[in-house]
């Protein structure tokens, strides 16, 4: 095989494995969106009462570490699914994607432990921990897109960003439901329009 073939086949091979993973989409979105409409949506009727800001209790952050695994594990098997067979540099960067998850929430609870330690607030540790995982799973949508050129992701990612920096400044209780409304239903807005676009 010359060098062009193997640029065509290299090329068919990435356009399959984008193909495949844009029709599934709205089955990644639908688990992300379930999680934090849910996920968030009962941390904020736990704190919503709150005066002054607590925290929610360990229960229904429970329930969004459970729902937001569970999300994960779903986009796991689609994505692995999406590009079994695909090899070269379209395996490394579904790699260095599926890396990019682990070491983002690693860095943002690490950075949450550390304003603990450093005397931080209950609502600054609120406003961080509420959106620090929007923000870090809106970031990594975007690099999804630079990724598989998806513009669906692109937007997402950008939707994300934005609830995740307007909810912070309405503070620790305001946040919660601004991430479950707006974040949980960017997901499953983007996944029914998504499912209506490819619909046969």
């Amino acid at each position: 095989m010359d060098p062009q073939e193997a640029a065509a086949l290299m090329a068919a091979t990435s356009r399959q494995a984008r193909s495949a993973l844009a029709i599934r989409l709205p089955l990644v979105y639908l688990p992300w969106g379930a999680a934090w409409l849910i996920g968030l949506g009962a941390m904020w009727l736990s704190v919503r009462d709150q005066r002054p800001y607590q925290g929610p209790p360990a229960a229904a952050v429970v329930v969004l570490v459970i729902l937001l695994l569970a999300a994960v594990g779903v986009t796991m098997v689609v994505v692995t699914r999406a590009t079994r067979g695909v090899h070269g540099p379209s395996a490394v960067q579904g790699r260095i994607y599926g890396l990019s998850w682990p070491i983002g929430f690693a860095a943002l609870f690490g950075i949450e432990g550390a304003l603990s330690q450093h005397g931080a607030s209950g609502q600054v540790l609120g406003i961080v921990a509420g959106a620090g995982p929007i923000l870090v799973t809106g970031l990594i949508y975007v690099l999804g897109a630079a990724i598989w050129l998806d513009w669906s992701m692109f937007w997402l990612g950008a939707w994300l960003a934005v609830v995740a920096a307007a909810g912070a400044w309405a503070g620790p209780v305001s946040l919660l439901l601004i991430g479950a409304l707006a974040g949980g239903g960017g997901f499953l807005a983007m996944a029914g329009f998504l499912a209506l676009r490819h619909r046969p």
